[in-house]
């Protein structure tokens, strides 16, 4: 038996991150492993250039996401008042109210990409270099010490983590004791169930001494989301296995 600890993501908007070239913003589908490294950063309390602790995050757990409903894309035309980087060399800038006070501004434009409707259950596992343990990941979700949102800071998270951990022989099994939403959640909540019912497909790293128990059709996805650098913006590629799980009549 394997200890994973799960948790629920959902959000009236999310944006999980993508490639960006030029102009575009767009999201993937569900939560990169950036998006949950700093999520659980965040929980723990760690600002963004502790490297190393954020790393430990990274590094130290295995991941997997169900997706229980992926929501509707959106476009967001986006505006940005901003000073040109060459108006900020030996400058002391603090804070944004002081560089929108530099005279020569520019504006910069971009298409952002959002999901409406977001759910999908989390699966950590622990891997050797692990800093925390579940227990104590799933203390720091109950009670974070910064706000806890999908990807962007302007998108909370629209119900609580809610993190438990499950003792179970393979992925499959962890993802049968937790459904997409809980069983008190408000009739607004249970529409966001696609009309094929509640999501079964998983993406996952590779299982660390147990099985993952989903069924064809099995396919590897590459992304770049392992982050490097987090004050560059710099990123590695990660290979994961999707499947579905077995039918349990859950979703109906």
């Amino acid at each position: 038996m394997t200890p994973f600890l799960l948790f629920t993501l959902q959000a009236p908007l999310a944006s999980w991150g993508d490639i960006a070239v030029g102009e575009w913003r767009g999201s993937w589908d569900r939560p990169s492993r950036s998006a949950l490294t700093g999520l659980l950063g965040a929980a723990l309390g760690l600002l963004r250039h502790d490297s190393e602790r954020q790393r430990a995050i990274s590094e130290g757990y295995g991941v997997a996401v169900r997706g229980d409903a992926f929501g509707t894309p959106m476009q967001d035309y986006h505006t940005m008042q901003t000073v040109a980087k060459s108006q900020l060399k030996k400058r002391d800038i603090a804070t944004r109210s002081e560089m929108l006070e530099i005279r020569e501004k520019e504006t910069v434009l971009s298409w952002r990409e959002y999901r409406q409707g977001v759910v999908c259950t989390v699966a950590l596992w622990c891997r050797p270099a692990a800093g925390w343990s579940l227990a104590q990941l799933g203390d720091a979700l109950r009670r974070p010490a910064f706000a806890l949102y999908a990807g962007r800071r302007s998108n909370p998270l629209g119900l609580p983590a809610n993190p438990e951990i499950v003792d179970a022989p393979s992925l499959a099994a962890a993802f049968a004791a937790r459904p997409p939403i809980p069983a008190h959640a408000p009739s607004e909540l249970r529409r966001l169930r696609p009309r094929g019912g509640w999501g079964q497909e998983v993406a996952h790293d590779e299982c660390d001494g147990f099985e993952s128990g989903l069924v064809a059709p099995m396919r590897r996805h590459v992304r770049r989301d392992v982050p490097v650098d987090r004050i560059g913006w710099l990123f590695a590629a990660r290979t994961m296995q999707v499947g579905t799980l077995p039918h349990s009549g859950a979703d109906e």
